[in-house]
């Protein structure tokens, strides 16, 4: 996207007048925003965050669960027309740009990474009118954010009548970029975040992985068990170790690497995470 398309001042909702290599500026109220890394700069950022490394990635790269939500994301760009308005929050590095490239993209996130249109907290500043996209994208975000309601909420209001959300959440995984990992989310609690915004569910399906949470165990104990040990017991353990990984691994040639299906359906408990795509109703009722 051009970066003036759809930006606007949070403040008068003006366009922005003047932009240049340090500043973006209302003519209207006077509102500026400075400008890092050749992006507008919204609102600020922890001091002591820490930015993630560029890192090529692709549908067979990554966690199962990682290709996976890649997957999920070509499928529902693949039924975008060339004009739809995609915005995707918490973008990091821009990783997902290439999915919607034959659509009309915006990448944000509250860091200014050079590979996005702009830096932004939407709970705080909301540079954007309301009803502006056809899609917005939150994969793997909402655990990170405490005050999650709020922004999904923003979300919804700026979907255009008929708009999608679309969330990838973990569940039964365990805690990654700490310390900013807050939540996990059961099939029920998304579902009611879907109704309190006025979406209705579309998708809600569950990725299943018996194994992936036997792998985790085995390698948990490998870690943090094995250690703790000394002498024969050490020794039975890592023998013990070592056999259950060899049984996983025969396993996986029998059952692959888990599946998706419609969580309200499936009997299996264990879910690892969750695909949403939830939807704004045409018309206001």
């Amino acid at each position: 996207m051009k970066n003036d398309t759809l930006i606007v001042c949070p403040q008068c909702h003006a366009k922005f007048s003047h932009i240049d290599e340090s500043h973006w500026k209302c003519g209207k109220c006077g509102y500026s925003a400075q400008v890092i890394n050749k992006i507008p700069v919204f609102s600020d950022y922890p001091a002591n965050l820490q930015p993630s490394e560029k890192i090529e990635r692709c549908a067979e790269q990554g966690s199962i669960w990682r290709r996976f939500n890649w997957k999920f994301l070509e499928q529902t760009a693949a039924y975008l027309n060339p004009e739809a308005e995609v915005l995707d929050i918490g973008a990091g590095r821009g990783d997902f740009k290439t999915i919607f490239a034959r659509s009309r993209y915006t990448g944000l996130d509250i860091y200014p990474y050079p590979e996005l249109d702009l830096a932004v907290d939407l709970i705080k500043v909301c540079p954007f009118n309301e009803e502006s996209f056809d899609l917005v994208v939150m994969a793997n975000v909402i655990e990170h954010v405490y005050d999650y309601r709020t922004l999904v909420g923003r979300a919804a209001k700026l979907l255009k009548p008929g708009g999608k959300l679309l969330l990838t959440v973990p569940f039964l995984l365990k805690l990654h970029q700490e310390p900013v990992d807050f939540h996990r989310y059961t099939r029920y609690a998304l579902e009611q975040l879907a109704h309190e915004n006025g979406l209705t569910v579309e998708v809600l399906d569950g990725y299943y992985n018996p194994l992936a949470i036997l792998d985790e165990g085995i390698g948990n104990a490998w870690e943090f068990g094995l250690p703790k040990t000394k002498g024969f017991v050490r020794l039975l353990t890592k023998t013990g170790i070592f056999i259950s990984q060899k049984i996983s691994n025969g396993l996986k040639r029998v059952l692959g690497n888990g599946y998706l299906a419609p969580a309200f359906s499936d009997k299996n408990p264990n879910v690892l995470g969750y695909h949403c795509l939830f939807v704004k109703e045409s018309v206001k009722r």
